[in-house]
């Protein structure tokens, strides 16, 4: 560590570190309850170590205090309700995220909002394998990143840091047990083994070994009057009823997984330093239940496996702050579909594949006076291959080809500051040339592979300037893209009821997914009061979207395998999509404002999509409109906290997630859904005793609504944890 920080800055440092000893958690209580946390926090998403309150991006911070007050199973859960992002999320450990009305993917290499970890690639096609736990913040950059961060970052940028203890070894032992039979058991330690070498190590173990059970209470659903969904077909549309599977004790939602992870660093001197870290996750068989229309005629089983390792040099050379990061990970998936033979149940491997990255990033942060400017190389490699297999035992043609995105890519990003830090411009620039290769696969005979190289610009620019003491006024503007993937250039699969096939198929034909995008806003910082306040307008135009369309093929058109086709679908470039809407996000401590020794914050955050909508050009000309699916017309979360010096926290959390639209690919007739609208609730409370022992009791979803983020896979009921904790 540079022992020429600032005091501030070492108290955040070592106030930050995951898992602390029972003085340094305290001295964080304290510190947080002295503290406006707009400006102290330090946040890394612009590619160099900036105050939060310097960046004229929107962001939203979650910090190691609402991670441990958050009732969750995963960093999908820590992520939806701490923020108004849009989620996709399944019982089986597969989700994904949508920024700014993109909308949620949980699969494939090329995703609209992009996840990392400690600004690399996470190593994962599924946020919800990430390891939770030895996170210390999660910050959510919104906004186009493509200038910093090339592909993937159209509607901006989760990157989740890990904790970097330094100081006395401490950590601590916890043991959790709750409902559905759940146990959580983790240790974690950090600190200077001697005076050059630190380290961190922590473990967890997550098992849940009773099925999960559905909410019957749905105090909330019987408020909005959200009793059922509405399909709309060709014919008008139809209610669904949401009631059908209240209470219901959900089949196959057993879950068990283990990840750890290991960080060791050495200082060689006052000004070089070298970090190498390594994480593991295993799951074995994660059970991954029907759609509830089937009941249990269509359940599976998973085993992930995925590792990350990472280096990173950095010193200091004048006034050039230097760093160099190598990086590679590979996540094996093998799925197991589970078929009923004589009354018994008989798996088999249906299902598998690899998928890897790896690259580098070299960066010079140089300091002139008080601006600076990051000069950086990044190099990566993302590879996915893939088996499918029949039941009895033969291979099959997979869904998708075999892959791979490379990109070499040179940016510039500034951080300019004048009139003593009143006003703030961040220029940015990033040349991307990137090679795009289908291999030809085994089996896979519906397409041919091929291999194209083209570059990306992507300019950027964002500027804020302090009116006064109280408010700030922020404004971004950037080009962001998206390739396109495999599946949507060569994809093909079919799927057969009563006779007929359902087809979705690939086009060769698809250009790079690439979008405009600005946003202004309104910033209020009142300290004494412990009151920050951000409002901000956004706009996005699209050109080329990646979307699907649907056709009804001629009677006499039929698959490879001799079967009629009722419908096809297939990937378009359509010609334009429009998002836009407003974000929020407030936060007051009227412990401050009482110039009390505790905390009493409410706080909450919203996202109101105003528009979200993609236009086809038609062959005649006209135009053809329709929603961006699974972004919802209004999201937020809300609540209040609660903390002291003598060692009780509590905390009372709420999310609102308006209605959304979707395709239901389980009907022949792929019929668009409105999905209803929901409310759920959570609880927390803890108590530190002695400094060193902390109960935390926690209830998530306590009016026990049945509700989902994708239909057909609700998520569970209301459901309890005791969590004890003992720091050294």
């Amino acid at each position: 560590m540079n022992t020429n920080l600032p005091l501030s800055f070492k108290n955040l440092l070592i106030g930050t570190v995951l898992l602390s000893s029972s003085a340094l958690a305290q001295e964080k209580k304290a510190d947080s309850i002295k503290t406006n946390a707009l400006d102290e926090v330090v946040v890394t998403s612009s590619r160099t170590e900036i105050k939060r309150r310097h960046v004229p991006q929107s962001m939203t911070v979650i910090n190691k205090a609402v991670i441990d007050m958050t009732s969750s199973q995963e960093v999908t859960d820590l992520l939806k309700k701490n923020s108004s992002i849009s989620i996709v999320q399944y019982p089986g450990l597969s989700s994904g995220i949508g920024i700014r009305g993109f909308r949620p993917q949980t699969s494939g290499l090329n995703q609209r909002s992009l996840l990392l970890v400690d600004g690399r690639p996470a190593g994962t096609v599924s946020i919800a394998t990430i390891n939770p736990s030895d996170i210390e913040r999660i910050e959510v950059l919104k906004g186009p990143a493509s200038a910093l961060y090339g592909s993937s970052a159209m509607g901006g940028v989760v990157n989740i840091i890990t904790k970097k203890s330094s100081g006395d070894i401490h950590g601590n032992v916890f043991a959790e047990y709750g409902s559905y039979e759940t146990t959580k058991l983790g240790a974690s330690a950090g600190g200077n083994i001697s005076k050059k070498l630190d380290f961190d190590l922590s473990f967890l173990n997550y098992d849940r070994a009773k099925n999960m059970k559905l909410g019957n209470g749905n105090l909330f659903r019987k408020m909005l009057g959200a009793n059922s969904a509405l399909y709309n077909y060709t014919t008008g549309p139809v209610e669904m009823d949401d009631k059908r599977s209240d209470g219901l004790r959900r089949d196959y939602t057993k879950l068990n997984y283990n990840t750890g992870s290991l960080r060791l660093g050495y200082q060689f001197d006052a000004n070089w330093r070298l970090d190498v870290r390594g994480e593991r996750f295993v799951a074995k068989n994660v059970e991954s239940p029907s759609d509830i229309q089937f009941g249990n005629g269509q359940p599976s089983t998973k085993d992930i496996e995925r590792h990350n390792e990472e280096a990173t040099l950095s010193g200091n050379i004048d006034q050039h702050h230097l760093t160099l990061k190598g990086y590679t990970s590979q996540e094996n998936n093998l799925n197991n579909t589970l078929l009923t033979v004589n009354g018994l149940v008989a798996p088999y491997a249906s299902y598998k594949s690899t998928t890897s990255w790896k690259g580098i990033q070299a960066k010079d942060a140089y300091q002139l006076g008080n601006h600076s400017v990051v000069f950086g190389l990044d190099y990566s490699n993302a590879s996915t291959s893939s088996q499918s297999f029949n039941p009895n035992g033969s291979e099959s043609a997979p869904y998708s080809p075999n892959y791979s995105l490379s990109s070499g890519a040179a940016y510039i990003q500034g951080q300019l500051n004048f009139l003593d830090n009143k006003l703030v411009i961040n220029p940015g620039v990033r040349l991307d040339l990137i090679t795009y290769d289908v291999k030809q696969t085994p089996l896979l005979t519906t397409y041919a592979g091929g291999k194209k190289t083209n570059p990306f610009f992507s300019p950027s620019l964002a500027a804020q300037y302090s009116l006064n003491k109280l408010f700030t006024v922020h404004a971004t503007t950037g080009r962001a893209f998206v390739t396109p993937d495999a599946y949507n250039v060569a994809g093909y699969s079919e799927k057969i009821n009563a006779g007929k096939a359902s087809v979705i198929q690939g086009n060769a034909n698809l250009k790079n997914e690439n979008s405009i995008s600005w946003d202004a806003g309104l910033r209020f910082n009142k300290s004494e009061w412990g009151l920050t306040a951000d409002f901000t307008y956004y706009n996005t135009y699209v050109k080329d979207r990646i979307t699907t369309q649907t056709t009804v093929p001629v009677p006499t058109e039929t698959t490879p395998s001799g079967f009629p086709i009722s419908s096809r679908m297939t990937y378009i470039n359509a010609n334009k999509a429009n998002i836009n809407g407003f974000e929020a996000e407030v936060a007051w401590d009227f412990g401050t404002l009482a110039a009390k020794d505790y905390s009493l914050k409410v706080f909450g955050n919203a996202t109101k999509s105003a528009k979200a909508k993609e236009v086809t050009i038609l062959a005649n000309g006209t135009e053809s409109t329709k929603d961006i699916y699974n972004v919802p017309n209004f999201t937020s979360s809300y609540g209040f906290e609660f903390n002291n010096l003598k060692g009780l926290d509590l905390r009372l959390s709420g999310r609102y997630v308006g209605k959304r639209k979707d395709t239901d690919f389980n009907d022949p007739k792929f019929p668009e859904i409105v999905y209803p609208e929901f409310m759920t609730a959570d609880f927390a409370a803890s108590y530190t005793y002695k400094k060193r022992h902390t109960v935390t009791f926690l209830v998530n979803n306590i009016t026990d609504e049945n509700y989902y983020e994708k239909r057909g896979f609700n998520l569970a009921g209301r459901n309890f944890s005791l969590r004890y904790n003992i720091s050294f």
